[in-house]
């Protein structure tokens, strides 16, 4: 196993929150989606949030 550094960790650890809370947002719009789809969708979503960021800003 590779060593990560605590800066790196909580990084990831940021990416996963904000993935559970995508995935939480996703679910209350009552959408019908695998388990692994919502999650594999937060996590992208999250991973790529200066994108998503970005397009959202748009619809201001």
């Amino acid at each position: 196993m590779a060593a990560v550094s605590k800066k790196e960790f909580d990084a990831y650890d940021r990416v996963l929150d904000a993935a559970a809370a995508l995935a939480e947002l996703i679910q209350s719009g009552g959408f019908e989606v695998s388990e692994a789809s919502l999650e594999a969708l937060a996590i992208f979503l999250a991973n790529n949030a200066p994108q998503v960021r970005r397009i959202l800003s748009r619809c201001r």
